[in-house]
């Protein structure tokens, strides 16, 4: 078909086993925080763990100058209920970053860092 249509957003290519294990190494190493009751290791889950979630959708391909941008672009690809997590995930992300006095409970760190990690089973 010549004019065949193009789905914005879709991924462009897979991973390699060296990125994924960095992502799975990074994983784990988030995932061992999650344990901790310290608000400074838990807050650090968070924003490791949104930084892990970047990172493999620009690996991916999808396109975007910010995370919001590139995980609209990967809409299409995510399973609704993880699409959303992870935007609850990256919420919590912002608040830690741009608010400081934002204290969330540990729990709400623990949530948020497992709703972002949740992405990393759809690749």
């Amino acid at each position: 078909m010549p004019f065949r249509k193009v789905k914005f957003g879709v991924s462009k290519k897979g991973l390699d086993t060296e990125e994924r294990n960095y992502i799975t190494a990074k994983r784990l190493e988030i995932e061992k925080n999650l344990s901790s009751n310290n608000e400074l290791e838990l807050k650090h889950a968070v924003l490791e763990a949104d930084k892990l979630v970047d990172y493999t959708m620009k690996q991916k391909g999808y396109s975007g100058e910010t995370f919001a941008d590139r995980l609209r672009s990967a809409e299409d690809s995510i399973p609704r209920n993880i699409y959303n997590d992870v935007w609850e995930g990256h919420k919590v992300r912002n608040k830690i970053a741009h608010e400081p006095d934002f204290r969330p409970a540990n729990f709400e760190c623990q949530n948020a860092t497992k709703k972002l990690l949740e992405y990393l089973k759809t690749i």
